[in-house]
């Protein structure tokens, strides 16, 4: 199967449920409780995806093939790519602060910690980066505050 027909969102999920299970597999985290609901969030969103209803008859095959393709993808970059070219190296960061806060603590940062973790002062300039990766959407967030964005749309 050709890995450029998985939509981009479908192997995002599949990226941060291997992510999540690799951080609940750690020894010594805390936190198993809500890794164990992200998995299980993140199961839903891949079993669910629309684009399982678009493949012909050969599910289990393709569903292989995501594997292999977001395991890749994974240990040689791949992410944070957009659809006119690649992201910025202070939105690559802002964006793994994002989602190792998101499978540490199960929510995102702050705006602080973010422009802390990054080397950025100014909360301006951090609130910025991430309206871009919103516009983007390579982030998402319900309400107001960025603290409860979510990776993908």
């Amino acid at each position: 199967m050709d890995s450029t027909a998985f939509p981009h969102d479908l192997v995002q999920a599949q990226h941060d449920w291997n992510t999540t299970y690799r951080a609940l597999t750690t020894s010594g985290n805390r936190h198993t409780a809500v890794l164990r609901r992200r998995l299980l969030d993140l199961s839903g969103r891949i079993w669910w995806h629309p684009f399982w209803a678009t493949v012909p008859g050969n599910a289990p095959a393709a569903r292989v093939e995501l594997r292999r393709l977001a395991r890749t993808r994974s240990c040689g970059g791949g992410f944070g790519m957009r659809r006119d070219g690649v992201l910025s190296p202070r939105q690559e960061s802002i964006l793994r602060v994002i989602r190792n806060s998101i499978i540490e603590c199960g929510e995102g940062p702050t705006v602080r910690q973010i422009g802390e973790r990054v080397g950025l002062s100014s909360t301006s300039s951090v609130a910025y980066q991430l309206g871009r990766l919103e516009a983007l959407g390579v982030i998402s967030r319900s309400g107001r505050r960025w603290r409860s964005c979510r990776l993908g749309t």
